[in-house]
């Protein structure tokens, strides 16, 4: 391999590496102040949560649910 095609492989997994960590690595800090607080979650992103009901996704917009109703 020359200099070129390590720097292009390292620069790969890099990206990859970050993108993983972006969407899976990220632990939410704050906890609900309740415990029969609702969650709400994206339909289509279930990773995406919130204790806000009227808050959107982050990644396409739409309104979140509570999590119970997410997968039906």
């Amino acid at each position: 391999m020359d200099t070129a095609q390590i720097i292009v492989t390292l620069g790969g997994i890099a990206l990859i590496a970050f993108t993983l960590w972006f969407f899976f690595g990220k632990k939410s800090t704050s906890q609900p102040s309740s415990s029969k607080s609702a969650l709400y979650a994206c339909p289509m992103h279930p990773w995406i949560t919130s204790s806000d009901p009227t808050a959107d996704c982050s990644i396409c917009g739409m309104k979140l649910v509570k999590s119970d109703e997410v997968g039906k």
